[in-house]
């Protein structure tokens, strides 16, 4: 039944919406490989991996949010150690 109100050009996007999207998983697929290829070069290297993705993650945000994160941290381990 909706086979008959879709023309051919409208089923034609579709599939080629599709095909793009799938597309665009394989490349985030290989694009993931790549990075876990790179993660491991580095351990192997005897770079921390731990400490990287750490860096990584700190580095995509405000700077200020860190450093003010960071220096309560210090502040409630001072207080932990006090106690």
């Amino acid at each position: 039944m909706i086979n008959n109100i879709i023309t051919n050009e409208t089923k034609q996007d579709l599939k080629n919406r599709v095909e793009y999207i799938e597309k665009k998983i394989a490349e985030k697929d290989d694009i993931l490989l790549d990075i876990r290829e790179a993660f491991e070069a580095a351990g192997n290297a005897g770079y921390d991996v731990k400490a990287m993705k750490e860096v990584i993650k700190l580095r995509k945000r405000d700077l200020q949010k860190v450093v003010n994160e960071e220096d309560m941290r210090e502040l409630y381990k001072d207080l932990l150690i006090e106690i």
